[in-house]
């Protein structure tokens, strides 16, 4: 687990999701442009008619015909976790969230706050974050894209 800024944590997210968009899509072109073979096919026989003895037709499908012509996407990245939440002097002054995802130690007498935080990215919303914390929908920044 690990201690970072709110920001830190979004971009990283985001930049993830983008970045597996990206490996399907290389995937995807690299298998095309490997190209299908005849070689890379199903051989079944089917019978010419409905009767118990009738004679077996060898067919031969290539193996291109089932795959899928549309290219693959991530639709969807969610994460959910446990953290407590902090304000830190940043390197320029400047109060930052932190975030730390650190177990919490056993204290007898006191024990943290800790919150339960989902952070979800949707294809469909432009890869905008959606941040629930304790149940309670938290309104984010606007983040630009990263490519």
């Amino acid at each position: 687990m690990a201690v970072c800024t709110f920001d830190q944590l979004l971009y990283t997210l985001r930049v993830s999701v983008e970045a597996a968009n990206e490996a399907l899509r290389r995937r995807r072109a690299a298998l095309v442009d490997a190209g299908d073979t005849d070689a890379q096919a199903l051989h079944v026989e089917i019978p010419r008619d409905a009767g118990p003895d009738a004679p077996l037709e060898p067919v031969v499908i290539p193996l291109r015909a089932f795959r899928d012509p549309r290219v693959p996407q991530v639709t969807e990245l969610s994460v959910a976790f446990d953290c407590r939440l902090r304000y830190e002097r940043g390197p320029l002054g400047v109060d930052e969230l932190v975030i730390d995802m650190r177990p919490a130690r056993r204290v007898w007498f006191r024990r943290a706050r800790v919150h339960h935080m989902s952070i979800s990215f949707l294809a469909r919303d432009a890869w905008q974050p959606r941040i629930v914390l304790d149940d309670r929908l938290v309104s984010g920044p606007v983040v630009a894209g990263t490519g």
